[in-house]
């Protein structure tokens, strides 16, 4: 039978006075300050975003004002994604959201229909509301994949948290409890939710509770139920020494699984980032060589807004859907939270140097400057003399509508190599540092493992590396402790004097909060914890290494894609469409020449209905259409290549973006400028010939 609360905690400090009484000396204890449901409420607050809010307050509004009764089988089905991305909703809300929003959606698009007298738009009604009654319903499933992904990348950590503690008190309770406070989100949320349930009596106990928890686990990484598994039967070793095999075989378990993940990862991934880029770039490209033709023909038909909507909604929200499954599944191994931006944020703003002073300017200022700076003689034309008439089909406005699209890749490019151009040399610094910190926890744990205290370890590995990156971090906190006086947490954490002030790296962060953890229990823990970790920081270096030479061909492929070739298509697309629209708009006036001197009724007329000449799509609005999917599709798939190399790393993917956006929209430009006067130069000759 399970003891109560109060029957636990009684038994718990009958025996800690009993432990004290023969030790001589008060015992610490993980017991938690507050109780789990205080807990995890405030971890709730703090982690849950404001989506995640808003979502459940309009699931909520939505069950108030109209109550659906749906099948069991579609409440089972969504009620566990509910509970396990923290939803605080009813399936009946979610579906309640789904019928009021899709109702809303047809009398909108029907009053706007009736307004304009307009068929298309009550059409287009009609699919929207049934696109959001499908979609509404599976975003409790595409939170909790969101959630989980972000969840996988600690999972490593979250078992090397549970380890340490049991190595010195084998309590799964506390030891989860002690991994929950020193997990970053979401993984924290997850694990006090377990102590919640047994807390509101849904679990007897807490091997229950975790018992089916990790079981959402299974499909997802498998070694991370096996690892905890083997965690739990050390709890009934015989001894100490048979208790520490057994969490040791759980490292090894978490370690090699994520070790193999990751090599699974890296032999699937090149299939689909091949498939990514023909729908992303090349057959939505070639496509465009049949827009001109298209709009020559069905200019009545096909409206520029068709062709925007395609082009600059569909395409985009499809390639990044496709993209964000590609990177949902990539096995990070370990913590990837970016904390770059906090360096960013309090001690390197970005500035540009006048007259020898450092001036600060937000990075949208500068942004907006290089837009306006370009597209201001194509702002000035279009809003003094907009092209109307024959002379939207010339090669003026065709030039100045592709200055506006270049100042705006360009704008986006200088705003996101603004934002990190101050940073990204301590991010180089610092990515130096990760790749010899799995060495250096290495030595520092051998050093330790014979009972020597972290404070004197330290300068041991000092001594051995001398001349390594890494050498400059650890003497930061050796100077805090000796010269400051500070504790070890302090020299590391401080926010002022602390070492990752200087050095914010998620993988060094997680480490040394393992190290001052550990140090608490006993240099040999602490011992152990390094070195098991730097066993783990080596996999997934080498990992990450096979990663990119499994994928080097695919991925050199695509950014030369992205900077050359899908500009340069894009620009010969819209160079063609400019002579071809001209060249049907002098054929067009000639065939009224033809038809007002003929004397045969109706001469050229049948030609003229054929071409729609009057319906065609300028040039310069094609251009408008395409450049701007340039732009959306280089940006897209950007994100993606930095996703897949370097995970979720905000500073490279700023780098990334800020690369290609300037290097794409420049040739992107360039050609299309140098086209259009090449072909224009040629239509004269082409239709004096006709």
């Amino acid at each position: 039978m399970a003891l109560t609360e109060e029957e636990r905690k009684e038994l718990f400090l009958k025996y800690k006075q009993k432990i004290e009484g023969q030790i001589g000396t008060t015992v610490k204890t993980e017991e938690p300050e507050v109780t789990y449901s205080q807990a995890y409420k405030v971890f709730k607050e703090e982690q849950l975003g404001l989506a995640h809010t808003l979502f459940e307050r309009l699931c909520a509004s939505a069950e108030r004002l109209l109550q659906v009764k749906i099948k069991q089988s579609d409440i089972d089905k969504m009620q566990p994604s509910l509970e396990m991305a923290h939803i605080n909703a009813t399936p009946q809300g979610v579906y309640s959201l789904a019928i009021l929003s899709a109702l809303l959606s047809v009398f909108a698009f029907f009053a706007i229909g009736i307004l304009f007298a307009n068929l298309t738009v009550m059409l287009a009604g009609l699919f929207v509301s049934l696109g959001l009654f499908l979609y509404i319903p599976s975003i409790p499933k595409r939170m909790f994949a969101i959630w989980r992904a972000k969840a996988s990348d600690q999972i490593v950590l979250a078992v090397l948290y549970m380890i340490i503690y049991m190595e010195h008190t084998p309590n799964l309770e506390l030891a989860t409890w002690f991994a929950a406070k020193h997990l970053p989100p979401p993984l924290s949320l997850d694990f006090i939710k377990v102590l919640w349930d047994v807390e509101t009596k849904k679990y007897s106990n807490i091997t229950a509770a975790l018992e089916d928890y990790i079981s959402t686990w299974r499909g997802w990484d498998d070694a991370f139920i096996d690892a905890v598994h083997v965690l739990e039967t050390s709890l009934v070793a015989q001894s100490k020494s048979e208790r520490l095999k057994i969490l040791e075989k759980s490292e090894e378990i978490i370690l090699e699984g994520t070790f193999d993940k990751m090599m699974s990862y890296a032999h699937n991934l090149q299939s689909p980032i091949e498939t990514l880029h023909m729908l992303g770039t090349v057959l939505p490209i070639m496509g465009l060589v049949m827009l001109p033709m298209v709009s020559a023909f069905m200019g009545e038909t096909v409206k520029w807004w068709h062709i925007a909507i395609l082009y600059n909604l569909l395409l985009p929200l499809g390639i990044y859907g496709i993209s964000r499954s590609v990177l949902s599944v990539r096995p990070a191994g370990s913590n990837v939270s970016d904390v770059y931006l906090h360096l960013a944020e309090k001690y390197v703003r970005p500035e540009i140097n006048l007259f020898g002073l450092g001036v600060r300017i937000p990075p949208w200022l500068v942004g907006a400057i290089v837009f306006v700076l370009v597209s201001l003689p194509a702002i000035f034309y279009f809003t003094v003399t907009p092209p109307t008439g024959e002379q939207a089909f010339e090669t003026t406005p065709l030039i100045f509508s592709t200055l506006m699209i270049a100042g705006l890749g360009l704008g986006l490019g200088a705003y996101y190599w603004y934002n990190i151009s101050s940073v990204v040399k301590i991010k180089r610094k610092i990515a130096l540092i990760e790749e010899e910190f799995a060495s250096a926890i290495f030595q520092l744990g051998n050093k330790m493992a014979g009972g020597t205290p972290v404070e004197t370890a330290i300068p041991a590995v000092m001594e051995a590396m001398p001349k390594a990156e890494v050498t400059d971090f650890f003497r930061i906190i050796d100077s805090n402790i000796r010269e400051r006086g500070l504790s070890l947490r302090d020299a590391i954490f401080d926010k002022k004097l602390g070492a990752l002030t200087y050095y914010p790296s998620a993988i060094i962060k997680s480490v040394m909060n393992t190290l001052v953890e550990a140090a608490k229990k006993s240099p040999q823990i602490a011992a152990s914890s390094l070195i098991a970790i730097s066993k783990y920081l080596a996999n997934v270096h080498r990992v990450n290494e096979r990663l990119k030479d499994l994928l080097a061909d695919t991925i050199s492929s695509m950014s030369s894609q992205i900077k050359l070739f899908a500009p340069a298509i894009s620009g010969i697309v819209v160079g063609l469409s400019s002579l071809t629209t001209q060249i049907l708009g002098s054929l067009g006036a000639k065939l009224r020449g033809f038809e007002a001197g003929s004397d045969v009724p109706g001469f050229g007329t049948g030609l003229l209905s054929v071409f729609q000449v009057d319906e065609m799509l300028p040039a310069w609005q094609f251009q408008f259409i395409v450049g701007l999917y340039l732009i959306q599709v280089v940006a897209v798939l950007s994100i993606m290549l930095n996703g897949v190399v370097n995970g979720a790393d905000k500073v490279e993917e700023q780098n990334t973006l800020a690369t290609n956006l300037l290097i794409a929209s420049a040739f992107y430009a360039i050609l299309t400028i140098i086209t259009a006067v090449f072909f224009s130069g040629l239509v004269g000759s082409i239709v004096a010939e006709i």
